[in-house]
């Protein structure tokens, strides 16, 4: 009878283990399939050694007293008690991904069933190896179980690195029919990359081109390999321009992807020191951002780079390439003729879009776009060299502006009948991107909040960066709410700038701060969310 009990005992912890385990496979799901040490993380590291190590202990002091006591129920009692205390502290919601819960991906499906095998096979190992020991004829069934809690982390980065041949495989599989759709389509291939800017160039260009030509470009934030080949899959079958937005996380990943898609031209949106904590050093982020210069050049095609950038600046210098343009709505920098020469004046940046005249040689027009920030007359010339290189004319182009619509969380702005207006830059943010939402909260009237998780990825840098970050807020904010990890050195940074620490509010959770927005928000009052920062974080 006991062998039956311990088996089923044994069943009801692996079972218990794979749904310990959804909420570590949903971080790694967040960080691209890596098991990275985030705040959530160590969290729920700390409650599986915690209660492990209690549990451990716990089991040796009755081991000890069941010499004296009937052992095997107490012992069964225990884990009853270990079960429970595993179910109630990591069922904390705190550890939950409230934002971006698990999805179920062909992927997803994969590595929790090798992880349920290999987290099965370790669990019935110890419950075996501790029934074969025996102390004064007390079988220590359960010993080693809370081990195996303890581990999970390893465990799922385990089947991880078991499943990698796989992934391997079926990644080649797609990429290999993704290559071969592109290589039988008549149509011209343009990437974008850049630490910043991307998607917002990619949307803009894409509305402009589709003035003339039946344009595609990757959707929302596909600009990795698989991103990439699930966006051609569905490419429609008149398409005659590709824009394929091109994402990196380590020194390669452009060239892989210029690989798969054959940029026929190419734009760099900007080199900044996004994903610092990863690249390491920003050189290695600039040699990765060239990678797609490189290859344009080679295949002898358009280059666009952004003059208001240093780093792209330079890019473009280094390669004194007849193909290449640099942009800037100050200068206009380019290996074409003057008669080509794009530029734009007379702009005006107000809280509710951009006015300006745009110059495309002989040629000018009136120009009026929805998009706001002085940083988007850029992203906006870059878009028309693109273009007009392409063959649209200034009407094309002109009509393409005014479509280009705000895109959802970065720096949309949106009135509520309330009368508060939010200005949601909540997307992923950059040491770049997080000034430029500063500046455009400062053309705003009324009092002005800030609420704020500051910038992450940014490794030894990070600490820097968000006393930067408080400085700018101080600059322009009425009212901060700092939330999370970088809140006491964006708070810092705001002190030093004389803001009254009486307005500054301190919390742990986004979901904080919505509760303070309730209380505190009223009629005339612009709000900027920036940085609502993964749930890995």
């Amino acid at each position: 009878m006991q062998i039956g009990v311990i088996i089923i005992t044994e069943i009801l912890y692996c079972v218990l283990a794979a749904v310990l385990s959804l909420r570590i496979i949903n971080l790694v799901q967040l960080e691209g399939y890596r098991v990275v040490n985030s705040k959530k993380m160590k969290n729920i590291r700390l409650k599986l050694y915690g209660s492990g190590i209690c549990i451990t202990l716990c089991n040796a002091i009755f081991i000890f007293i069941s010499v004296y006591v009937f052992n095997y129920y107490l012992q069964l009692i225990v884990q009853g008690v270990y079960a429970v205390v595993l179910l109630v502290s990591l069922t904390d919601e705190r550890d939950k991904c409230a934002h971006q819960p698990l999805v179920y991906t062909p992927r997803a499906k994969r590595l929790i069933a090798s992880y349920t095998v290999v987290v099965s096979i370790l669990i019935f190992t110890m419950g075996l190896f501790g029934h074969l020991i025996n102390i004064d004829g007390i079988n220590l069934t359960y010993i080693f179980i809370p081990l195996a809690f303890m581990l999970i982390p390893e465990i799922v980065g385990f089947a991880l690195l078991l499943n990698r041949p796989v992934e391997a495989r079926i990644a080649k599989k797609y990429i290999r029919r993704c290559k071969q759709t592109l290589e039988s389509r008549q149509m011209i291939k343009i990437g974008i990359t850049g630490s910043f800017g991307k998607t917002t160039v990619k949307n803009i260009l894409t509305t402009i081109l589709n003035q003339k030509y039946n344009t595609y470009c990757t959707p929302a934030n596909y600009n990795t390999p698989m991103g990439i080949c699930k966006a051609v899959n569905q490419l429609p079958k008149d398409c005659e321009i590709f824009v394929a937005e091109m994402g990196a996380r380590k020194t390669g990943d452009i060239a892989e992807l210029c690989e798969i898609v054959n940029p026929n031209h190419g734009i760099i949106t900007g080199v900044g020191t996004q994903h610092l904590g990863v690249f390491k050093t920003r050189e290695n982020i600039y040699n990765t951002k060239k990678e797609l210069a490189d290859y344009v050049v080679k295949v002898g095609g358009k280059l666009v780079f952004n003059a208001d950038n240093d780093l792209t600046l330079k890019m473009y210098r280094q390669f004194d390439y007849v193909g290449g343009s640099a942009v800037s709505d100050k200068e206009w920098l380019s290996s074409d003729s003057q008669e080509n020469k794009i530029s734009i004046s007379d702009a005006e940046c107000v809280n509710d879009g951009l006015k300006f005249r745009l110059n495309i040689g002989k040629d000018s027009a009136v120009c009026e776009s929805k998009l706001i920030g002085r940083h988007n007359l850029t992203n906006i010339l870059m878009s028309v060299q693109m273009a007009a290189s392409l063959g649209l004319n200034i009407v094309q182009i002109v009509k393409g502006i005014s479509q280009v619509a705000p895109i959802e969380h970065r720096l949309q702005t949106i009135k509520l009948p309330t009368g508060i207006t939010i200005i949601d830059d909540s997307y992923n943010s950059n040491e770049s991107g997080a000034k430029i939402a500063i500046e455009t909260l400062a053309m705003f009237k009324g009092r002005k909040i800030v609420a704020t998780q500051g910038i992450v990825e940014m490794g030894a840098e990070q600490e820097r960066v968000n006393f930067e970050l408080g400085e700018s807020i101080a600059k322009v904010a009425d009212v901060a709410i700092l939330i999370g990890i970088n809140k006491e050195n964006i708070r810092l940074g705001m002190l030093s700038g004389n803001f009254c620490d009486r307005n500054i509010y301190l919390v742990e959770h986004l979901d904080n701060a919505k509760e303070l927005f309730g209380a505190m928000l009223k009629s005339g009052d612009v709000l900027l969310l920036q940085n609502d920062l993964p749930d890995n974080y």
